[in-house]
């Protein structure tokens, strides 16, 4: 597909008299469309998020809490979500080039892998201090543990309601989904930090703590897996979902006047854009125009039934030798 977005086909007669035939389907874009508006949301939540932080930080040092050190690295590492999610949105909207010939989709998916990888480094240190927390008991002040918590159920919840306002420009987002999630494991690790607190304010048990930080991360690294398995995916071009290199195969196969289909490759594009590849042996020998209608048809074929969004179709008389 070439940059601007239009419908190409491509036709040439190698030296042995074969046609080699591309065909790409529409691939519809609009991944900017209120981009601005979106970007002004994440900047916003990520600025909150981020003075919020420093304030869990000086809170949490001063009434000795792991679990409210605990929150703010999650507040943290939300922030540089949040703007991970920016900067791929920014790159994931940007046209194709000669050098970026599939456009800047995955950009999304990398926001989202290094998004995941930050909060799971953050359990890493939570789950070291509230070790060394059990191991060496620290008293703590619950009044203010219960005071932060709120606070940060009223943080997150604010920027989840903002980000999700503008949920029409960014669920399609790996890197957005990351950053809604570093916010959401927050909300539900604020009320934890709250029931802690509690806890802590009418009782002595000291272990509260430490045991309330280690839930928050066993929250985070349930949550945070599936996404990172769904970047790791994408960013190693296996097939998405709803569409694999058998199903095109089939597709392909039984349509009138094919004989034999190989080569077949299928990969995301980022932000849900499915790319296939195929050798497709055909009966007799058409003739170029009959060959661009075929190949038109095949396409639509992939696009009608399997949602294909860009597709590449060599026709072949015979199997290629490789």
């Amino acid at each position: 597909m070439s940059s601007d977005g239009h419908d190409h086909a491509h036709d040439h007669r190698n030296s042995s008299g074969h046609s080699h035939d591309h065909a790409h389907s529409h691939d519809h874009h609009g991944h900017s469309e209120g981009l601005p508006s979106f970007g002004g949301r994440l900047g916003i939540a990520a600025g909150v998020n981020v003075a919020f932080a420093v304030v869990q930080v000086v809170v949490g040092l001063a009434i000795g809490s792991v679990v409210v050190l605990a929150d703010a690295a999650h507040q943290i590492v939300d922030a540089l979500g949040l703007i991970t999610a920016l900067v791929a949105a920014v790159l994931a909207s940007r046209p194709a080039s000669s050098e970026m010939s599939f456009g800047w989709g995955k950009a999304d998916a990398l926001g989202g892998f290094v998004s995941s990888l930050l909060l799971l480094g953050s359990v890493v240190w939570i789950v070291y201090e509230a070790t060394r927390r059990l191991l060496d008991p620290v008293e703590v002040d619950g009044g203010g543990v219960i005071a932060m918590g709120l606070i940060a159920i009223a943080v997150n919840g604010g920027s989840v309601w903002v980000l999700g306002h503008g949920h029409e420009h960014g669920h399609n987002h790996l890197s957005m989904r990351a950053a809604r999630l570093h916010l959401l494991t927050d909300l539900a690790g604020s009320v934890i930090v709250v029931a802690a607190g509690l806890l802590l304010y009418f009782t002595t048990a000291t272990w509260i703590d430490p045991v309330a930080s280690l839930l928050v991360s066993l929250m985070v690294v349930r949550s945070t897996w599936r996404l990172l398995g769904t970047a790791t995916a994408e960013l190693l071009d296996r097939a998405p979902g709803h569409v694999d290199a058998d199903s095109v195969l089939a597709h392909l196969s039984e349509q009138p006047g094919v004989e034999h289909v190989h080569h077949v490759h299928v990969r995301s594009l980022g932000q849900q854009r499915t790319s296939v590849t195929a050798h497709v042996v055909v009966a007799g020998e058409p003739s170029l125009h009959d060959a661009q209608q075929q190949i038109g048809a095949l396409t639509s074929v992939l696009e009608r039934d399997l949602g294909v969004g860009h597709a590449t179709i060599q026709l072949e008389c015979h199997a290629c030798e490789d």
